[in-house]
């Protein structure tokens, strides 16, 4: 059952742990909640041993707060003959398969969990619905948990919002609502965890509403005075339907949209999430996988998180329990990640990563290319965010890539957030108007890049079009802090350019046969794109992605070709003479 097919709105009433372990309490909160309105009501599971190690400091309290499978079952059959639908919090893959033995409507992975890739693989192989919680995630771990639970076709809704014990104010960020489903395309939902006795506890919601959440999540108790388990939040049952106040108190709720954390969330961060410990003894040398570790809340509060250490090889014997810390490994290769700046504007050919060449757009022939590299790690999409690209942003949807959006002539910047974004190290730069690059040379300058320990790598001369530069980030980012505006722009390297003494800089001559500056590659104009049409037709209809020497000798033999874009200046885009 999806449950956005019935209803605009879902209304969920989170019992937690008010219940205190005690059943005839949550049958109490159930059928209080039955007669609120509500859509559903959300429980917790949880095993103790799979939620947090033994020196925790909540442990104990976990332990208390058990109920049997057999009552856990009866409160589901209690609250779906009160038309109820449930769902449950679940806490690892223990927890997950008990809760789905009871015939449930829906599951919500903690944000506890959703980097925890052994809980992500069991829920994938799922149809239920499934609510994602964002709290305290990066677009990253958000966006890898989307993409495994995706192997089966699922309703997936992401929830924005962190329990601060309350919440305050103004780290709500509501505008995130919005943020959250253009960059995910996905249904987006609130937990709101305001102070339960603040007037704001029932604007809030509304609020949310407006701003697109699809799902409201509140937490109830039978009694705030009591001051029991998870109040700070709750709602007594005869506020839960007053969800209309003024609107103009709510102005402080209006945070900003884009995912970065407050002091508060950060600290909620450390605190909640779980950290890779490992499931048995790992010996040296051996190469850290996911079924080697478990996933657990910890005493000690540095959050390691799985792609930090996944792949890399152990300095030492770990032992079984010791949580895997970064100065147990080796460092192995840094990441690298093909950033690639888009943009519909230009004065001479609109939207040009996005021109067919026969029936592919310039920007898939491009990336076709970048994945020939066995030493590329991802491909990102830095978008401009201004009115009209969005075709950029269905763009990496539909081709399943990361992509960030940024400030338009800051074109610097949108190459550092994507690096970001995916935690490389180094960045490969091409401009998205290429359709013919050369490919075949990307992994040789890499490696003469890593072997060299140098902060900028390109292969000079080549044709207009075929040139790419690896960049480390450290780089980019003292380019954007040190340099003016020009250097922002799309001449991204221009920086280093002027100061060369600062950078290790690696320029490396190609084989003569392709040391031809004034052949024209790009696409700039519309004679550009006339001659990449006649080039494909010729040579790549049959075999893709085609040689850079190759394309050369075809020009030379056809001359009047050549010379149809050959009177185009060349403009400011080539820096390395």
């Amino acid at each position: 059952m999806n449950i956005l097919e019935k209803k605009n709105l879902f209304i969920i009433a989170e019992m937690a742990n008010s219940h205190e372990g005690n059943f005839e309490t949550a049958k109490k909160i159930i059928s209080a909640v039955s007669k609120t309105g509500a859509d559903a009501i959300k429980f917790q599971r949880f095993f103790p041993d799979e939620l947090a190690e033994p020196s925790h400091e909540n442990y104990k309290l976990y332990q208390k707060l058990q109920m049997t499978q057999n009552e856990w079952k009866k409160l589901v059959q209690y609250s779906k003959k009160l038309k109820l639908s449930v769902f449950f919090d679940v806490f690892g893959k223990k927890s997950a398969n008990k809760v789905l033995e009871l015939g449930i409507d829906g599951i919500k992975i903690h944000s506890a969990d959703v980097s925890n890739p052994n809980l992500l693989d069991l829920l994938s192989k799922k149809k239920i619905p499934i609510l994602v919680s964002a709290a305290g995630c990066t677009e990253f771990e958000i966006s890898k948990a989307i993409s495994i639970l995706n192997h089966t076709k699922k309703p997936i809704i992401l929830m924005h919002g962190y329990q601060g014990y309350p919440t305050q104010i103004n780290d709500l960020n509501l505008n995130r609502i919005e943020y959250l489903n253009k960059k995910f395309g996905l249904p987006v939902g609130l937990m709101d965890h305001v102070a339960g006795n603040s007037e704001m506890a029932n604007i809030i919601p509304i609020i949310g509403v407006s701003k697109g959440a699809k799902v409201i999540e509140k937490h109830i108790t039978l009694d705030r005075q009591k001051k029991g388990l998870d109040y700070y939040s709750a709602l007594n049952p005869k506020q839960f339907t007053e969800m209309v106040k003024l609107l103009k108190k709510s102005i402080t709720s209006l945070g900003k949209s884009e995912v970065s954390f407050s002091k508060n969330e950060l600290n909620y961060r450390n605190i909640h999430k779980k950290n890779p410990i490992a499931k048995k003894t790992i010996r040296k040398g051996k190469r850290i996988e996911k079924n080697l570790l478990d996933f657990k809340r910890t005493k000690d509060k540095k959050l390691i998180s799985f792609y930090e250490i996944n792949n890399k090889l152990t300095k030492q014997k770990i032992d079984k329990n010791k949580k895997i810390n970064l100065n147990l490994l080796y460092d192995t290769k840094p990441k690298i990640a093909a950033v690639i700046a888009c943009r519909v504007d230009s004065s001479r050919l609109y939207a040009k990563p996005l021109q067919l060449i026969d029936k592919f757009t310039i920007l898939e022939l491009l990336i076709k290319q970048i994945k020939k590299s066995s030493l590329i790690d991802d491909v990102v999409l830095a978008i401009s965010k201004n009115v009209g690209n969005e075709p950029f942003i269905e763009f990496a949807k539909k081709h399943n890539l990361n992509y960030v959006t940024g400030n338009d002539r800051d074109v610097l910047n949108r190459l550092i957030l994507g690096a970001k974004a995916v935690h490389a190290k180094i960045v490969f730069r091409i401009t998205s108007e290429n359709p013919y690059i050369f490919w075949e040379g990307i992994d040789d300058l890499i490696k003469s890049h890593l072997s060299g320990k140098y902060d900028l790598s390109f292969y000079n001369p080549l044709p207009l079009g075929a040139f790419f530069e690896i960049i480390n980030l450290d780089s980019l980012e003292l380019s954007h802090k040190k340099g003016s505006k020009r250097h922002r722009s799309e001449l991204c390297t221009l920086y280093i350019n002027e100061n060369q003494k600062k950078f290790k800089i690696n320029q490396i001559s190609p084989k003569k046969d392709i040391q031809r500056p004034e052949i024209r590659l790009t696409v700039d104009s519309p004679q550009d794109l006339w001659v990449a049409r006649l080039i494909y037709s010729s040579l790549g209809k049959h075999t893709f992605p085609i040689k850079l020497n190759k394309i050369i000798k075809f020009l030379d033999k056809n001359p009047k070709i050549k010379k149809i874009n050959s009177d185009i200046p060349i403009g400011v885009s080539r820096i390395w003479n």
